[in-house]
C-alpha cells in the first residue's frame, strides 16, 4: 500500500505554531517515532487530565486518612471498653466515686470527642478539595 492512500482516509489537518526550541524538542522526541504525527498521537493518548489527576491525589488522601483514623479509632475504642468495664466493676462495688468519673471517665470522653471531631474537619477539607476540581 503506497502513503498515499494510507493518507487518503485521513482528512484533518492540525496546525501548529511552535518556536525553533519548541520545534527542536519536537523533532528530538519524534525520532524514536516513524513519524512527528505519531509521536504527537502517542503523547495525546497518553496524556492525564490533570483535574482527574487532582481527583485521584484527593480520593488517595482520603482514603489514607480514612486508614490512620481508623485505626486510632480503633485502639481508643479498646481503652475506652476497657475503662468502662473498670468503671462498671467499681460502680457495681460502690467505689466509683464522682471524682474518678470527672477525671478519668470524663477524661477519655473528652479525648474521643477531639479526635472525631479533627477527623470531621480533615474530612471536611478534603472533601472541599475534591469540589473544587
Amino acid at each position: 500500500m503506497r502513503a498515499d492512500d494510507k493518507n487518503r482516509h485521513r482528512y484533518k489537518r492540525v496546525e501548529l505554531y511552535l518556536k525553533q526550541q519548541e520545534m527542536d524538542i519536537f523533532h528530538r522526541k519524534a525520532e524514536h517515532y516513524g513519524s512527528m504525527s505519531a509521536m504527537i498521537k502517542d503523547a495525546v493518548a497518553q496524556f492525564n487530565d490533570v483535574a482527574t489527576l487532582g481527583k485521584i491525589e484527593a480520593l488517595d488522601a482520603m482514603m489514607t486518612l480514612y486508614r490512620k483514623y481508623q485505626n486510632d479509632l480503633s485502639w481508643m475504642g479498646g481503652n475506652f471498653n476497657q475503662l468502662t468495664k473498670r468503671a462498671n466493676e467499681l460502680a457495681i462495688s460502690g467505689q466509683l466515686s464522682r471524682e474518678y468519673y470527672d477525671n478519668v471517665v470524663f477524661s477519655e470522653m473528652e479525648k474521643i470527642q477531639d479526635l472525631l471531631q479533627h477527623i470531621k474537619d480533615e474530612q471536611s477539607a478534603i472533601a472541599h478539595k475534591l469540589i473544587r476540581l
